[in-house]
């Protein structure tokens, strides 16, 4: 399935994006938290305008930061009122004073819900004073672990960290069963498929004949969609559909 995020067409209602979604054909929407768009906190609605242009939330994406176990509780229950099947977080930000929710309560939140598939993604190696990492327990090794269910973010890999994009894939492999896509070139990220430099073309491939049957999630910068331009918009969802469409063939 080819879903939208909601994070990117930032700057627009709730409605509105589901209604492009609809307009580009695409399989369903990926709730993208957003402690700054209530409209994204609150599941009846959302639930309303899923059920008004009949486009399935399949996936939620948690918040970035200050995740505790009530909140990992309150998603839980967001996603079982909308019926989506997966759940993607972040692995803990240093700065934030709650960990135990990530190492300890996601292993046994996955094994009371088993209806749900509850990831883990990536995220790029930063560091402080370029010694401590950004993010506690983010190796590729250690988020494999905590649930064995990953999200592979395209943009969140870092070619010149020694472990390039097929390299990710590679290491993650089965327990991918999400990726949120987009490309890269230098600092610039979350570009429309094709637009950067990052080997996308041989990821879809490889996961097209490796038989994949998790979810793709555009997950872009408003920009790059043309955002404020309505027909622009539409004309861009749809490119980056055909370009999914055209590398991602089944055999």
């Amino acid at each position: 399935m080819l879903l939208l995020s909601t994070s990117s067409l930032h700057g627009y209602g709730l409605h509105k994006i589901f209604s492009f979604a609809r307009e580009a054909h695409y399989d369903g929407i990926c709730l993208d938290l957003n402690p700054l768009d209530f409209d994204t906190e609150n599941a009846p609605y959302v639930a309303t305008l899923s059920k008004e242009f009949d486009i399935p939330v399949v996936s939620i994406t948690a918040y970035e930061r200050r995740i505790t176990t009530k909140m990992v509780d309150k998603i839980i229950e967001m996603a079982k009122l909308l019926k989506s099947k997966t759940i993607n977080f972040y692995p803990p930000h240093r700065l934030d004073k709650d960990g135990e929710w990530f190492s300890e309560y996601l292993p046994k939140v996955q094994q009371r819900h088993k209806d749900l598939d509850i990831t883990v993604m990536n995220i790029e190696p930063k560091t402080f004073l370029f010694l401590i990492p950004e993010y506690k327990d983010a190796t590729l090794p250690l988020i494999k672990k905590i649930t064995g269910k990953t999200s592979l973010h395209v943009s969140h890999v870092d070619p010149e960290s020694g472990t390039d994009l097929i390299k990710t894939f590679s290491l993650l492999g089965n327990s991918i069963h999400n990726v949120y896509l987009s490309d890269k070139t230098g600092n610039k990220e979350e570009l429309l498929p094709g637009k950067g430099d990052m080997p996308l073309e041989s990821l879809l491939i490889k996961l097209a004949d490796g038989g994949y049957k998790g979810d793709f999630t555009l997950k872009v910068v408003s920009r790059e969609l043309w955002a404020g331009d309505d027909a622009m918009v539409l004309k861009k969802l749809e490119e980056a559909k055909e370009y999914f469409l055209k590398h991602f063939a089944k055999k």
